[in-house]
């Protein structure tokens, strides 16, 4: 994809959305199920300017008051990637505009400046929108998680209403049953194939791959194989990725 303006830090433009992942928000009887998820390739020698630019950008949210929340995280696999994740309500959320909002007049020329140095620093740039499942997933933590392992699967023609059953009535028991804090699964709407399917899973560190599959064991390991044999079956394929929480590039409402 070729390099855009860096929607989710343009001022001008509508502010950006979410890979992969769960922002603490306030308590409400129905939670944002609304993700953005936008991914930018960072220039190999230019990931600490823009880490400093995101910084300087938060510190004028803060200054401003602003009330939207976002996480950022840093790609552990891959290309060496900045992800940004939103949480919306409703969809009309996605036509605010910074610019327009009368916290940010005396910012405008700051924001500007900012978002240059931000756009300069990366090679490209793609917007996901997804809808995460509440059947299927876990409720949101208040607290992220060290780090999150993203499975990115892709599901064969006529096979999506099978597939999300599997999830929901035969993995999701097994995710809750083990313990798991974070959990989160997502069908994509806009910015990827419709049959993308995505689900976040929180990790501590890398040392919790060396412990035995907290699902496998909640499900045992011949209801674990029989899953994961007829879920394959319904893929044209699957993908793992692993990014780590950036809490100094995150911008967190005040309550």
């Amino acid at each position: 994809m070729s390099k855009q303006f860096s929607r989710g830090f343009m001022p001008a433009l509508s502010f950006v959305m979410a890979v992969a992942v769960i922002p603490p928000i306030l308590a409400q009887s129905k939670p944002p199920t609304i993700r953005t998820i936008m991914t930018y390739t960072v220039k190999t020698d230019r990931a600490g300017d823009m880490a400093a630019a995101i910084k300087e950008y938060n510190a004028i949210l803060k200054k401003a008051l602003w009330d939207k929340s976002y996480t950022m995280w840093r790609s552990t696999t891959g290309p060496t990637e900045f992800v940004r994740v939103d949480y919306h309500a409703k969809w009309a959320e996605l036509d605010a505009v910074t610019s327009k909002d009368p916290k940010f007049k005396e910012y405008q020329n700051e924001l500007a400046r900012i978002t240059l140095r931000i756009t300069d620093s990366f090679l490209t740039s793609s917007r996901v929108v997804d809808i995460v499942n509440p059947e299927i997933s876990l409720p949101r933590p208040a607290e992220m998680p060290k780090m999150i392992m993203v499975w990115t699967a892709h599901v064969k023609q006529g096979k999506m209403r099978e597939a999300i059953e599997m999830e929901k009535n035969e993995y999701a028991p097994a995710v809750k049953s083990a313990g798991i804090k974070l959990y989160a699964f997502a069908t994509t709407r806009f910015g990827a194939p419709a049959n993308e399917v995505r689900s976040t899973t929180g990790l501590d560190s890398w040392a919790d791959l060396d412990e035995a599959n907290p699902v496998r064991k909640a499900m045992g390991d011949e209801k674990y194989r029989a899953f994961s044999d007829k879920m394959g079956g319904l893929l044209d394929d699957y993908r793992y990725e692993i990014f780590r929480y950036d809490s100094e590039l995150s911008y967190i409402a005040a309550k």
